[in-house]
């Protein structure tokens, strides 16, 4: 008698969580916010615009054009799993996916990694405007 108790318990819990997940929305199809889309676009453009700086990837040096359609292509790769600018950072902007390498940017003789330069232009977007 206990048996079927708790046999018809389980079913229950589990026909119950069954229910929860059909209903639950898919976040792997999750879309950044508008303000996460606002802010991504905003950081590739400032990396295009970049033009005294150096980019460095997988050892190969490009141009601050160059950095931004990589950035793009990557966000468009990315995208269903972004949702903030700190996302997009971590996911396009930090490393090599292949090799594992970290991006860097080069200004005059200093180099220093790609997320940081970009968690510094994101601070400057979100800086409230005087």
């Amino acid at each position: 008698m206990r048996s079927i108790v708790r046999r018809r318990i389980a079913l229950a819990i589990v026909a119950g969580l069954a229910a929860a997940l059909a209903v639950a929305p898919d976040l792997s199809l999750a879309e950044p916010s508008p303000t996460g889309a606002r802010e991504i676009d905003l950081l590739i453009q400032r990396v295009a615009g970049m033009a005294t700086r150096t980019f460095i990837r997988n050892g190969s040096e490009s141009s601050a054009d160059e950095a931004a359609r990589h950035l793009r292509d990557k966000y468009g790769y990315f995208r269903s799993e972004i949702r903030t600018a700190e996302d997009f950072i971590r996911l396009c902007g930090t490393r090599s996916e292949m090799t594992k390498k970290p991006y860097l940017v080069k200004t005059g003789s200093a180099v220093q990694p790609s997320a940081e330069v970009l968690t510094e232009e994101l601070r400057h977007i979100r800086r409230p405007k005087q």
